[in-house]
């Protein structure tokens, strides 16, 4: 990934979720080179399959095969971390915190925590951005995703087309 998105990037659920649900998980390992994720965001799309979410089985399958799992340390950071965010969104942060990684995630709250902390953040969207400079889809592909995430998945997303981030 380009400096200022430093590998490895932890991903959050909330952007496994988003590409299983365009069948896309794949398109993630060839664009993001390293994705990590944590167990806690495992453990939470594992559920989410189980509650009935089969279009996560594409992710599941991929955990170890394409998304390397890996285990944080726990330190009382985490915990600091845990207070404001989720389990999944704590531990990515922490990892990418651990590993002067970035993270990836869609929530607002772990985007200025990340900040705070000086830690690179992409989301959903960058990602499609990222895959279309690296010339793994097209721009019409990516827009077809975030309509299925905006429509299917109530994704809010502040662009209506990944056009309006593209460095032309």
């Amino acid at each position: 990934m380009p400096d200022e998105h430093p590998d490895p990037l932890f991903l959050d659920a909330t952007v496994i979720s988003n590409f299983a649900s365009t069948d896309s998980i794949e398109f993630l390992v060839p664009v993001l080179e390293s994705p990590v994720v944590v167990p806690a965001v495992r453990d939470e799309i594992e559920q989410g399959r189980q509650f009935g979410h089969d279009y996560l089985d594409s992710a599941v399958e991929a955990f170890g095969d394409g998304l390397r799992v890996s285990d944080v340390s726990p330190e009382t950071e985490g915990e600091q971390f845990r207070e404001r965010l989720d389990a999944g969104e704590a531990d990515a942060l922490r990892g990418a915190v651990e590993h002067d990684g970035t993270l990836a995630t869609d929530d607002l709250a772990a985007r200025r925590l990340a900040d705070d902390r000086d830690v690179p953040v992409t989301g959903s969207i960058g990602i499609l951005v990222l895959g279309i400079e690296r010339g793994h889809i097209d721009r019409e592909t990516a827009d077809e995703w975030l309509d299925t995430w905006r429509e299917t998945r109530g994704y809010y997303a502040p662009v209506e087309s990944v056009a309006e981030v593209l460095d032309e």
